[in-house]
C-alpha cells in the first residue's frame, strides 16, 4: 500500500488497522486485523504488510483499512496491490510487523489465563543505559544518599556489545523498550544514545523514556520524535525553593526551558504519531501545598500522563517529609488538584484520598 495520512490537530494518532475476511462470505473481525504505524504526516509513505497464512491460502480475500484508530484524520490510498514477498527492506518491515503482532496476542492469551510463566517473548522490555545520574534528589533510593550516588555514578553503562546482541535477539519482537533504572537514562554518552535509537528504528520499536530533564535538548531530536512514546519528566517542585530542595542540584528554569524544548518537538505538525508528555511528581510535606498548582501546570502543558506517589521511605530521615502521618493535610490538597482534574482527558496514575480516622 502507499498511503498518505494527515493527523487532525491535537488528536493523538497510535496506529493504524487493516482487517481481512477470507473466503467468500468472511466477515472482517479483531482476529483478522494487522496493525501498523506510520510516521509522518501530509507525506507519502509505502507500506508492505504480510497476510497470515489463513488469509493467503483462502484463494479470495476482502480488505477494509481503517487509518485512525479513536482519533482523527484525512486519508489517501495512493495504490493498493497484492505482491510476494521479495526479500527486500519493505518485506522486512512487514515481517516485523507481522512477527509483533503475533507477540502481542499471545502476551493477551497469556494475560487471559493469567500465566505465572508464558511460552513466548515479551512485547515490552525494560532496560537500564546507566546508573548514573546528575542529580541527588532527596527522596532517591539510588542517589539520595551521597555514598550510594558516588557509587552508582562510578558504576559502567551498558556494555555496547550486550546492548547490540540485546537488540538482534530480542527488538524484533518488542513493540517498546522502557527506558528506566537506577540512573538518568539521557546520561550515557552520545554515541550510545544514538545507537540505541538507530537499534530501536531498525526494528521498529517505540520508546518510553523517564527523565530528569538535564539533558533534553542534547539527546532528542526531530528523527528521535518519531521512535517516542512517552517522555516523563519529573518535577516534584513548582517554585525555585521547593524545586530545589527535591532535585537536588537542578534548577527550575533549566526544567522549563528543556520542557519547553520538547513540547516544540512533538507538537510539529509533519509528526503523524505525537509523542505523549508524562509528568512524574513525588507527594512530600514541603511540596504538598503546591499540588493543585502542579496539576494546573500538566493541564496547561496539554499532558498526557499523570503520575502521582507518596514518598517511600528509603532512609530514616526522609520520616520528617511523609505525608502519612497527618492524612488531613494530604487529602486537603489531593481533594483540591483531583477536582481540577475532573473531565480531564489526562491518563492518571495517582494515590487515593488518605483514611482518617
Amino acid at each position: 500500500m502507499t498511503l498518505r495520512l494527515c493527523r487532525t490537530a491535537d488528536t493523538l494518532y497510535d496506529f493504524s488497522k487493516l482487517y481481512f475476511a477470507v473466503g467468500i462470505g468472511g466477515r472482517y473481525s479483531e482476529e483478522h486485523t494487522i496493525c501498523f504505524r506510520l510516521r509522518q504526516s501530509g507525506v507519502v509513505e509505502r507500506m508492505r504488510l504480510l497476510i497470515p497464512p489463513e488469509g493467503s491460502a483462502a484463494g479470495w480475500i476482502r480488505l477494509r483499512l481503517e487509518a485512525f484508530v479513536r482519533s482523527y484524520g484525512a486519508c489517501e490510498v495512493v495504490s493498493a496491490r497484492l505482491v510476494p514477498e521479495d526479500g527486500g527492506e519493505l518485506s522486512r518491515q512487514a515481517y516485523l510487523i507481522g512477527l509483533k503482532s503475533k507477540v502481542r496476542a499471545q502476551v493477551i492469551q497469556s494475560e487471559l489465563l493469567q500465566r505465572a510463566t508464558v511460552p513466548h517473548l515479551p512485547e515490552s522490555l525494560s532496560i537500564e543505559l546507566t546508573a548514573a545520574c546528575n542529580l541527588h534528589c532527596s527522596h532517591c533510593s539510588s542517589h539520595g544518599d551521597e555514598s550510594e550516588h558516588l557509587l552508582n555514578n562510578r558504576r559502567p553503562p551498558l556494555n555496547a556489545e550486550v546492548l547490540e546482541t540485546l537488540a538482534h535477539e530480542v527488538f524484533p519482537y518488542l513493540t517498546l523498550v522502557n527506558l528506566v533504572g537506577r540512573g538518568e537514562p539521557t546520561m550515557v554518552s552520545a554515541s550510545q544514545w544514538n545507537r540505541f535509537f538507530e537499534l530501536c528504528e531498525a526494528y521498529d520499536v517505540l520508546v518510553t523514556c523517564v527523565t530528569n530533564g538535564s539533558f533534553v535538548k542534547q539527546r532528542f531530536d526531530a528523527r528521535k520524535m518519531r521512535l517516542l512514546d512517552t517522555l516523563t519528566f519529573s518535577i516534584d517542585g513548582m517554585t525555585d525553593e521547593v524545586f530545589t530542595a527535591n532535585r537536588g542540584g537542578a534548577d527550575l528554569n533549566t526544567f522549563m526551558k528543556n520542557l519547553d524544548y520538547f513540547q516544540s518537538l512533538r507538537r510539529d505538525q509533519r509528526l503523524l504519531r505525537r509523542p505523549r508528555l508524562g509528568l512524574s511528581w513525588t507527594l512530600k510535606r514541603n511540596n504538598i501545598h503546591q499540588f493543585p498548582d502542579f496539576v494546573r501546570f500538566a493541564i496547561e502543558a496539554g499532558a498526557d500522563l499523570l503520575y502521582v506517589r507518596h514518598l517511600l521511605l528509603f532512609r530514616p530521615g526522609d520520616a520528617t517529609e511523609s505525608l502519612l502521618g497527618d492524612p488531613e493535610m494530604c487529602n486537603h490538597y489531593l481533594s483540591m488538584g483531583y477536582e481540577l482534574l475532573k473531565g480531564s482527558p489526562m491518563k492518571l496514575d495517582v494515590p487515593p484520598l488518605a483514611a482518617t480516622a
